[in-house]
Parts: C-alpha cells; structure tokens; sequence
C-alpha cells in the first residue's frame, strides 16, 4: 500500500444512478465493503449522477435498497452524510469548475471549438484510412488569449486535457503492472459544452475530496485509469492505489446478461433469496479463500478477505451454486421466521392475505415446516403449498400416468376414501399410515401403489413431503373430497 500507507483506509462504491443495482455492481460495493471493514477503514458512498437525463430517483432509491437488503451499510454518503460531501456529483459541480481552471491556467488543458460536425467527419475520415480515430489537436495550438476572448465572447467549446508524451504505469492490486503508451490516448474531453464535467474529470475531484486510498472496481474501468493518474498528476493530487476486478461471465465466458438469470439485486430479493446467500455468492465470485471454504459467514469475509484472493481471470456466474447457497442458509434460519418472511411472497403468489396469514399461522407453520429444507428461495413457497390453499384444477402429466397405471385405481382411491374417513387423525399422520397400510394389505395391493396414486390425487403431483404429513395439513375434509372426484380431474 504504497502511497497511502500512512493514511486510513478509505474506499467508495460510486455507481450511476440509471438502473437497477446489477449484480457486478452489487459484488463491487462488497468488495469494497470487505476491505474497509478488514482494515478498520471508511466505506463511502457517492452517486455518480452527472449524466442527468438518465439519472432517476427511482434508481437512486433501487440502489440504497440493495445495499440495504446485502447488509452493506455505508460509513459516509447519502442519508448519512458524513465530512467530505456533497455525495451526488451533481451537487459537487463547483468543485470541479476550480480545477478546470488550474488545468487551464497550467497549460494542462486547453479550450477547443471544434463543432461535432468537424469531429464526426474527422472521425470518418480517419476510418477510412484505416487509422486509429482520434482528435487531430487542432485546437492545442490555440494562443491562451484567444481562447479567452473566444470563450468570453460566448463561442461553444469543450475542455480537452493535453495529454503529454511518455506512457503511464498503472500499479494494480491484482493485475500487477499495466503500461499504456501516451501516444494511444486520445486528448480526451473533460469539460462538456455546457460546462459538466466527464466521468474521468469528476471522479478524481471527488476521490481527492473525499480522501479515497484504494480504488477498488471492475476491469471495464481499466482504459480510463491512465486518464485519470494524468489527470490527478497535472493536478498535484495524490494517486489513490488500484485494484481492478474481473467481469462476471456467463455461459461460454461471455458477457452476462438477463438471458442467463436474474441480473440485479432486486430480481434476487423479489425471488426470496437470503441476504446471507447473495453475500456468500457474490465474494466468490473472482475471490477465494482456499481451495476447501465455500461458505463464509460476513464475520469470516472480513477477517478473511485480501486483494491477493481475486483472481485475474472472468468469475463464472452458476445459477446452481447459488441456489445450493440458498437453500442451506434456509435451512440454518429458525422456522417461525422463515414463515415470517415467506408470508409476502405467498400473498404475492395470490395464495392468502395478510389477515389470514394471522389467522391461519398455526397451519401454515406446519405447512411450511415440510417444505423448509427443500427449497432455495421463499417465491418457491408459493408453487409448492398451492394445493394446500386452492382447489386442483389438473394434474402434473406424471400425476395422471400414476392415477391411470391400473384400469382400478379410481375405484380403489374411491373405497380408500371410505376406510379413511374413520380413521383420519390430523394430529397425528402414523394413524393414517397404518390405515393406508391395512387398507393396502385387504385390498392386495403394495402401500407405494396406493400412497403414490392418492399423492396424485391429493395434490396434482408426484413429488411431496411426506404423504402422510401432507394429507394431516390437507384436512380430512378436502383429502375425502379429492380422493373421490378425481375423476373429474381426469376428464
């Protein structure tokens, strides 16, 4: 930790507020998190909303949500301000004017009325020759007075920086040194016509302001780190240190996108995954610890957590490791409070609403409570005890080919009604086993043949809790129905 090793760690997670929270977004502000946490530092939050016309509230709200769903509470930022705000860039436009003019009253940068027009055709031209397009710096010669007076006069113009010959060493965390040559970086705007500041312009105002020591963020972003160690070196400010993450791939190591799942925190939070789950999920996704330790508990990843455990390589989204995630954090979570939390979904899924949820708890714990352990996230509640709450109105293909694997079954689930009447207990499923069982036994007939065929009839599918624990939840009353007019089912 080179230059900063005297200084407080200070770390910012600095998305734009056009969107939802993507999960590679969402990894980043963990990682940060992680090692702000890890080294008793300060993790900050700055909305990133210069470009105004696509920056919405509603994208702002989306993001603190987020975080606030992960557990990723921030030190410094919005709704909590902190020393070195304003938070919002766009609140922060003085700050960049002043060193606009230092860049300019050092001969740093330099006024240029070149319409779009002008550089469009350049472009063009440029591509048609097959070279590499850039600005021709025609501009760059301009006499430091006339530029003046042209700009007072009201002439539209943008701000370039000049950038200088030699080349710039990029020192990274993960990647290890990365060189880019002068002479392929373009003089890049940094101030627009209407007087905003660029991306790279901003962030090193706001990273000098606000104190930042580690620059920790996706790879994408490895193209504008040059720019801005020029820029912070034209200005005499302090380099933070880098470290640039790998992309998060899909299938085929290509770029992820919504083809290949949900892509944003939200989507996961909607579906009923754990917080703890998308956590775990995230840090391993480019880190790792050992070759052993899959799950970590956020205790464990920040004592555990370093630079040096992310890989350079893309880390590889699998859908299935997450859902193995998800379901062992329900598993560790108490009973009451997974029914607590899948009570939303379940009115959401249209299968109750609130008032009942209350007044239906007691059953509705059971209900859960054969369902818990085999599910990954809380949405899945809602297909899987919707026989309980609704009437069936087919049957799972499976569930016909077992009511139709003998030409008697119906006749038999009709006289299984009938003994079970007298012997239905809904406290205690071993009564109806051993009825089942003797039924089965008078009837010559195997007790899975019987059990399967009245799974089937009972809740339209082959694949249950225990059937026995099914039908005590069911009630007597709707088990004698069903097992009587699933013929109706059938056509």
């Amino acid at each position: 930790m080179s230059n900063q090793a005297n200084s407080p760690v200070r770390v910012r997670f600095a998305p734009s507020p056009t969107g939802y929270l993507h999960i590679g977004g969402a990894r980043t502000a963990l990682f940060n998190y992680l090692f702000a946490r890890k080294h008793q530092g300060v993790f900050v939050l700055r909305i990133e909303d210069t470009d105004r016309g696509r920056s919405t509230p509603e994208a702002v709200k989306a993001i603190l949500d987020g975080l606030r769903f992960l557990g990723l509470d921030w030190d410094e930022g919005p709704e909590k301000g902190g020393e070195y705000g304003p938070y919002f860039q766009s609140e922060r436009i003085a700050s960049y004017n002043r060193y606009i003019d230092q860049l300019l009253a050092r001969g740093r940068a330099y006024r240029c009325f070149c319409s779009k027009e002008r550089v469009d055709r350049l472009r063009e031209e440029q591509k048609a020759r097959k070279e590499r397009m850039h600005y021709d710096r025609k501009c760059r010669g301009l006499e430091a007075g006339e530029a003046d007076r042209r700009a007072g006069a009201g002439e539209p113009h943008v701000v370039r920086f000049a950038v200088p010959e030699g080349r710039t060493v990029v020192h990274d965390h993960i990647r290890g040194d990365v060189v880019f040559e002068h002479q392929e970086i373009d003089d890049f705007i940094i101030q627009r016509a209407d007087r905003t500041c660029i991306y790279n312009f901003a962030v090193v105002g706001d990273d000098t302001e606000m104190k930042i020591t580690h620059v920790i963020r996706g790879e994408d972003h490895l193209s504008n780190t040059p720019k801005q160690i020029l820029l912070f070196r034209a200005l005499d400010l302090t380099v933070p240190e880098y470290a640039h993450i790998p992309l998060i791939l899909g299938p085929g190591r290509e770029k992820l996108s919504k083809r290949h799942g949900a892509v944003s925190v939200t989507e996961y939070q909607e579906k009923g995954y754990l917080p703890e789950a998308m956590v775990n999920f995230l840090a391993r996704l480019g880190w790792s610890y050992d070759d052993k330790q899959e799950i970590f508990s956020m205790e464990e990843l920040i004592e555990k957590f370093s630079l040096e455990g992310i890989s350079k390589s893309g880390a590889m989204y699998d859908l299935k490791k997450l859902n193995h995630l998800g379901a062992h954090y329900i598993r560790k979570r108490g009973l009451e409070e997974i029914v607590e939390l899948a009570i939303p979904h379940l009115v959401r899924g249209g299968l109750l609403h609130e008032g009942e949820a209350l007044s239906g708890r007691p059953r509705l714990v059971r209900m859960v409570a054969l369902e818990k352990d085999r599910i990954e996230h809380l949405s899945q509640l809602a297909d899987k005890l919707c026989f309980y709450f609704q009437e069936l109105k087919g049957l799972e293909a499976p569930a016909v080919k077992q009511l139709q694997s003998r030409p008697d079954m119906l006749e038999k689930l009709g006289r299984y009604a009938e003994a079970l009447a007298a012997r239905f207990d809904e406290r205690d499923p071993k009564v109806m086993e051993a009825a089942t069982r003797q039924f089965a036994e008078a009837q010559k007939m195997e007790l899975k043949d019987i059990a399967q065929a009245a799974r089937a009839a009972l809740t339209g599918r082959t694949v249950t809790p225990p059937l026995f624990d099914v039908m005590a939840v069911l009630g007597k009353e709707a088990c004698l129905r069903r097992l009587k007019e699933v013929r109706k089912l059938l056509g």
